[in-house]
């Protein structure tokens, strides 16, 4: 019988006054892409989620009906905290004031409120140089009571210092980190964002479950496995990391420290999932870490990442590991935006 999940910590991002949960839940899979599944169950499982303290939703306007759906979530349960993304893929030259405000105003009629919390931009091409102006047009919404904070979606350091510099008032940066993938921290962004106020919100942390007590032991996830999208991308990042007897070392390193914290009591039911989160939650100015919750089978194990710190040691143990990968190389996203 699982245990009674704990209530989430909060945090606020940046400077600002927006406190999230320290997990949010996350619905990239509500784009489709992960199976088929019934509205009416993603929303029972916002609710059984929301109620076990992941107060703080994610989804973005790019992913089919997740705005919708997390909608009719929010207008029965207003104390819920929706973060959606403003996606800029194409025609970037032509991307003016009116079309970014009406863009806001649709997800808000799409979320079910007068004003999103937080709206995280993501822009897919450096060469055209707009995304400042951008960036500002949304400042402009903020100052108009539209936009409650802005965040960045895979910008990489350069670029996100831009908009900061231009005056965009970026309080949170969301990424992917993991044990797997450490682009934001070895470009030096991690450390620039702890040092000016901005938070870094990171998905991405358990690999769509590869660092998970399910592969611990286990061959690489096959064809078969590699059958949503969350699982072909880490698979992939996987990959970069370095061969698959690396990710069993990281693997094994992370139970030994997992039956660690069982035995001292920190946390009696510990799992390598847990531990993958708590390395990334103990980087310096990560805020929050995004689950992917498609079923709320896992509620009381994300719960329990919140009920114990790593040692120093731990922390080294895995970092030995880490330290011997081969990739993913650069800064956050470069690879998937194909700049180097």
């Amino acid at each position: 019988m699982q245990a009674t999940p704990a209530l989430i910590p909060t945090t606020r991002l940046g400077n600002s006054d927006l406190v999230v949960s320290r997990t949010i839940q996350g619905y990239w899979q509500l784009a489709g892409g992960h199976g088929r599944y019934k509205e009416t169950d993603a929303i029972a499982n916002m609710k059984r989620h929301y109620d076990a303290g992941f107060t703080t939703l994610d989804t973005a306007d790019i992913y089919g009906p997740s705005e919708i759906i997390m909608g009719k979530f929010i207008k029965t349960q207003p104390q819920a905290i929706p973060c959606t993304k403003f996606c800029c893929f194409r025609f970037l030259d032509e991307i003016d004031r009116a079309e970014v405000k009406q863009r806001i105003l649709n997800s808000c009629e799409r979320l079910q409120v007068n004003k999103l919390p937080l709206v995280n931009f993501f822009w897919s091409n450096y060469g055209i140089k707009k995304y400042v102006d951008v960036g500002l047009f949304l400042a402009e919404l903020k100052e108009e009571g539209l936009i409650g904070e802005i965040g960045a979606t895979n910008f990489d350091l350069q670029r996100l210092q831009e908009l900061k510099n231009s005056g965009v008032p970026v309080v949170a940066h969301q990424v992917q980190m993991s044990a797997l993938d450490r682009r934001a921290v070895q470009s030096g962004m991690a450390t620039w964002c702890a040092e000016n106020n901005v938070s870094l919100t990171t998905y991405g942390t358990v690999g769509s479950g590869i660092l998970s007590d399910r592969y611990l032991g286990k061959g690489a996830p096959t064809q078969e496995e590699r059958n949503t999208a969350s699982m072909r991308m880490y698979s992939t990042t996987a990959s970069r990391f370095g061969d698959w007897k690396l990710v069993q070392d990281l693997l094994r390193t992370m139970d030994a420290v997992a039956n660690e914290v069982r035995s001292d009591g920190r946390c009696t039911q510990a799992t390598i999932s847990n531990i993958a989160q708590r390395y990334v939650l103990e980087t310096p100015a990560v805020a929050s870490i995004l689950i992917g919750v498609r079923n709320p089978e896992h509620i009381a194990e994300n719960a329990r990442t919140h009920s114990f710190t790593l040692t120093q040691a731990e922390r080294d143990a895995i970092d030995t590991i880490v330290a011997k990968r081969k990739g993913p190389q650069g800064d956050v996203w470069d690879i998937e935006r194909g700049t180097m």
